[in-house]
């Protein structure tokens, strides 16, 4: 998680929810981990939650990001549902470990106005099959670090020339 390509996806992540969405009140982030992507996304928004099914990995993000509150469970738990809408999802480098990801993406949506998920290159093939199939309307970009890519997706209520 501190490899240039990490840090550039993290930083360039930010970018794109500034450029499409810009500074939003509250932010969800689904698998937060141990809140490597989080010390970067609590600054584009007022009030950040974390979620994770790792019970180890979000005591480690508590003390990582000490103001951040972190939840343990997955997007369909009544603790996240109570705390929605919120004005951006987040899902980064996640809906790989998703058995259903038609669902994943419909959860999403009724958890946040916006919503943004992004996917290696090695994933693409597979996923953009899966994602935009579900997502008519939906608006993407590729970015590139050296020889690493990545597509993100963002949907919702999205203004795509929102200039931050």
């Amino acid at each position: 998680m501190t490899s240039r390509s990490e840090q550039f996806r993290f930083k360039e992540t930010n970018r794109l929810i500034l450029r499409k969405i810009g500074v939003v009140g509250s932010l969800l982030e689904v698998g937060c981990g141990e809140g490597h992507q989080s010390l970067h996304l609590q600054d584009v928004c007022d009030r950040l939650t974390g979620l994770d099914v790792s019970a180890k990995a979000v005591t480690r993000a508590r003390v990582r990001c000490p103001r951040v509150e972190f939840l343990v469970g997955d997007i369909f738990a009544r603790e996240v549902g109570a705390s929605a809408p919120f004005d951006l999802v987040v899902a980064c480098e996640v809906l790989y470990y998703m058995t259903d990801v038609a669902a994943a993406l419909r959860q999403l949506r009724r958890l946040g106005r916006n919503c943004l998920v992004t996917y290696f290159d090695g994933e693409m093939d597979t996923l953009d099959r899966q994602v935009l199939g579900c997502l008519p309307g939906a608006f993407t970009e590729v970015f590139t670090f050296e020889q690493s890519r990545w597509r993100a997706v963002w949907f919702g209520g999205v203004c795509p020339t929102h200039q931050g």
